[in-house]
């Protein structure tokens, strides 16, 4: 289940309005299907959407959380399956480690916050960090409170949606994330976890023919926010790409003007038509497209040096970040696996593997 299918169940699920239960990885050791900063949601009648392991807590999640249903207040499960736990659970979960989850009430008397401020987070163009409040004696942080800092040097209360100083004996963010920090206030010690918030990756094909058919298709089922752009009208009006978010009729010399280059996570150009390619490479060169996005060109090496060495960029930056061929070598023999290898690639540049 990705964010993005997460984050419409959840504004579904909110017309009813019916409380749910956020369920939210805090702490794991060992090996686990999950990490800190993972998150599902729990119906009060059972139905949930997400996974934290591989199909073997979530049901027990949703009998834990009939007690927050009904209380109200957070509650703490340690699942441990690092002894023999885990036949004592009769989960069968194999996974020798432990996992940690706070489940919090979400309702429209609290403006189902956290996670509505958690899912605009995910909907920016660039990483935030949040930091969940996951035991505490302290009145000022109380268990569940929320902060959100997008990167812009603020912190934001997750229930008020006000902007205020960080309550903490240390306002920057750690280098390390997940982390636990605890801090003392005057009323007593709070645990927090600082995770990065992380928005679905933002990718561009330009070009549409058959073969971006099963990018897309691999794509979508990632929960990824995807634009095909083409110059050619019978590519564009081909019915193949109905699950893409944006689908576009595009003069490749204008490509800046049309399209918001610096937004997106990936551009691959792969329009196998080389006057084209040459128009898309020079405005990708010339646009403010991020150092950490994905830039890559369909063909072999040769052509992607050829069309470099034309357009006077072989010793740029831009040709240093250039992939060509795209995708990572897994002996793709068809487009399937080749779209395999390419989002593959893509996702391993996003998370910086």
């Amino acid at each position: 289940m990705s964010n993005r299918s997460l984050i419409a169940y959840f504004n579904e699920w909110q017309k009813t309005d019916s409380a749910l239960v956020l369920a939210t990885v805090i702490h794991t050791e060992g090996s686990t299907y999950s990490k800190a900063g993972r998150h599902i949601l729990i119906r009060i009648n059972g139905e949930h959407e997400g996974l934290l392991s591989g199909g073997c807590l979530e049901g027990d999640l949703a009998e834990q959380a009939r007690s927050v249903f009904t209380t109200g207040a957070p509650q703490s499960v340690v699942y441990d399956m690092r002894d023999a736990a885990d036949d004592l659970w009769g989960i069968g979960l194999g996974c020798n480690g432990m996992m940690q989850i706070l489940l919090q009430l979400l309702s429209n008397d609290n403006h189902w916050q956290p996670f509505a401020a958690i899912a605009d987070a995910m909907k920016q163009a660039a990483d935030s960090t949040g930091a969940l409040v996951t035991a505490s004696d302290s009145l000022e942080l109380p268990a569940g409170t929320c902060f959100i800092h997008s990167g812009n040097g603020n912190w934001r209360n997750a229930v008020t949606d006000a902007p205020e100083l960080y309550p903490l004996k240390h306002p920057e963010q750690p280098r390390t994330l997940p982390c636990i920090t605890n801090h003392d206030t005057p009323t007593g010690t709070s645990a927090l976890l600082h995770w990065r918030i992380r928005p679905w990756p933002k990718l561009l094909l330009l070009g549409a023919g058959p073969d971006a058919v099963p990018v897309v298709q691999l794509a979508t089922i990632l929960g990824w926010e995807i634009t095909v752009a083409d110059h050619r009208q019978h590519y564009v009006e081909s019915g193949k790409f109905d699950t893409a978010d944006k689908l576009l009729l595009i003069d490749p010399k204008k490509m800046n003007q049309t399209l918001p280059i610096e937004q997106y996570s990936a551009v691959v150009v792969m329009s196998h038509h080389i006057e084209t390619d040459r128009s898309y490479l020079q405005q990708l060169a010339d646009s403010q497209l991020g150092c950490e996005s994905y830039v890559g060109i369909l063909g072999p090496a040769a052509r992607r040096i050829k069309l470099l060495n034309e357009l006077s960029l072989t010793q740029t930056d831009f040709a240093r970040r250039l992939r060509g061929p795209v995708g990572l070598d897994i002996g793709s023999d068809s487009p399937e696996t080749i779209a395999l290898s390419l989002i593959s690639e893509i996702q391993s540049v996003i998370n910086a593997v």
